[in-house]
């Protein structure tokens, strides 16, 4: 197996210690063609308010690779969620910067998509990545 970075290694420790392991996409829709869907940021792990964007890029940077090793799986198709996973997602400033910007954005003639959506979802490790987060 690949070397895994500092970052990658202490997210298999959070989820192999985590009952749960909340994420989300921001997405951008359209309210005139529902099919219409944007990704602004995929793969999004929030665990304080003021999370940086570089932080929230660089744990969704370690996220999609885990997930390509095989050693993480990403839901985001569940339609039931634990009630206050999602509240730091909800405060925090980088959804508030998403939000607004959707907003400006929708305020221009032409502007397709005027929505910004939070899709949750959750990280699991796989059998495989519980393997790896027992490796020192």
């Amino acid at each position: 197996m690949t070397s895994l970075t500092k970052r990658e290694k202490k997210i298999l420790r959070e989820l192999s210690q985590a009952s749960r392991y909340p994420i989300a996409r921001f997405e951008l829709h359209c309210d005139q063609e529902e099919e219409l869907v944007s990704v602004a940021l995929n793969y999004v792990r929030i665990a304080e308010e003021d999370d940086s964007m570089d932080l929230v890029k660089e744990r969704a940077a370690a996220l999609q690779h885990l997930m390509e090793l095989g050693l993480v799986f990403i839901d985001y198709t569940t339609s039931v969620w634990v009630a206050g996973d999602y509240d730091v997602y909800y405060r925090s400033r980088l959804y508030e910067l998403f939000c607004r910007t959707a907003m400006e954005g929708a305020k221009r003639p032409g502007f397709l998509f005027n929505l910004a959506y939070l899709r949750k979802g959750y990280a699991m490790l796989t059998e495989k990545g519980l393997e790896a987060s027992k490796l020192k």
